[in-house]
């Protein structure tokens, strides 16, 4: 059984912009965005702006890291989606929705 495919990433994004603190900010509807499972050895997702689109690598082998690695593409999305220009930087912005996203999640700062 795999748990890192295109449809479950877009269930568990269903879930995730319905739940703290994506429920608070306009995001993408579930069927705007297109998921992507790919193979990179060396970063476990991304976010692409046009069309809206996240990625994440066959590097993430467990359900928390999935997790994980979606929901900091989310946090990109997000900004994009409400025209932050510098959405795909992991500055002062990102950080922000990072910091909120750990500390509800459990996630390590650092690692995220």
């Amino acid at each position: 059984m795999v748990l890192l495919t295109k449809q479950n990433l877009r269930k568990l994004y269903a879930c995730f912009v319905r739940m703290p603190p994506f429920c608070n900010y306009r995001m993408p509807a579930p069927h705007k965005v297109t998921f992507k499972v790919v193979n990179d050895p060396d970063t476990y997702g991304w976010f692409v702006n046009d069309p809206p689109r996240i990625e994440i690598s066959r590097l993430c082998e467990d359900f928390n890291k999935i997790n994980e690695t979606l929901l900091h593409e989310m946090i990109h999305c997000m900004l994009w989606y409400n025209k932050h220009k510098d959405f795909d930087a992991h500055e002062d912005k990102f950080n922000k929705y990072a910091e909120i996203v750990c500390n509800l999640y459990g996630y390590d700062k650092e690692e995220f």
